[in-house]
């Protein structure tokens, strides 16, 4: 019975434990950093000549995500001041190591992962503008090695560039999005392949 109690204590304390914050490397235009607040993910971001905003992120998926904390981001593509494009990886299946993607997987870290990619526009009123699924072991979804690419290019409709989403295999679709100066973005452009 006192291991058991002991088990719940530590248990208790593990979930009351604060996550670290996983900082958004080369960032040029301020301090980005993600927090887990319950099952909620904020990107904490604090512009050079300004006041720290937070900006709760979403992470659509038909796999309930659960409170994972995120435990990697990468910036694929910055507009100084404008907005960021950056992913976020999360554990396919904390908590159960043996179980649906639980061992060692896809991941260059070895870990099995959903990877989500983001826009978020960092105006007056910072807010998410997209928020695409990416890479998932449980949904079987994997990204290229490029994935997502960001080609910055002005474009006669006045976006910055393509933020271009590309799947395993080569017969998926790949899916367009174009981000305007403001961080808004375009329905996307789906170009089917052939099987």
């Amino acid at each position: 019975m006192r291991f058991f109690s002991v088990g719940i204590t530590l248990v208790a304390v593990l979930a009351g434990a604060p996550q670290r914050p996983v900082m958004i490397q080369h960032v040029r235009s301020g301090r980005a950093q993600l927090t887990q607040e319950g099952r909620i993910t904020i990107l904490e971001f604090t512009p050079a000549n300004g006041t720290i905003q937070r900006i709760a992120l979403t992470h659509p998926s038909d796999w309930q995500q659960g409170t994972n904390a995120p435990f990697g981001a990468k910036l694929v593509a910055e507009s100084a001041q404008h907005f960021l494009v950056f992913t976020d990886s999360f554990d396919s299946s904390p908590g159960n190591p043996q179980g649906q993607c639980g061992a060692s997987g896809p991941g260059e870290d070895g870990r099995t992962r959903e990877r989500f990619v983001h826009v978020v526009a960092l105006g007056a009123v910072p807010h998410e503008t997209l928020s695409v699924l990416v890479e998932s072991c449980l949904l079987g979804l994997e990204s290229t090695a490029t994935s997502p690419e960001w080609l910055a290019e002005k474009t006669s409709s006045g976006s910055m560039g393509q933020l271009i989403l590309r799947f395993e295999p080569d017969t998926q679709p790949t899916t367009t999005y174009y981000v305007m100066p403001d961080g808004a973005v375009s329905r996307p452009k789906i170009e089917l392949h052939p099987k």
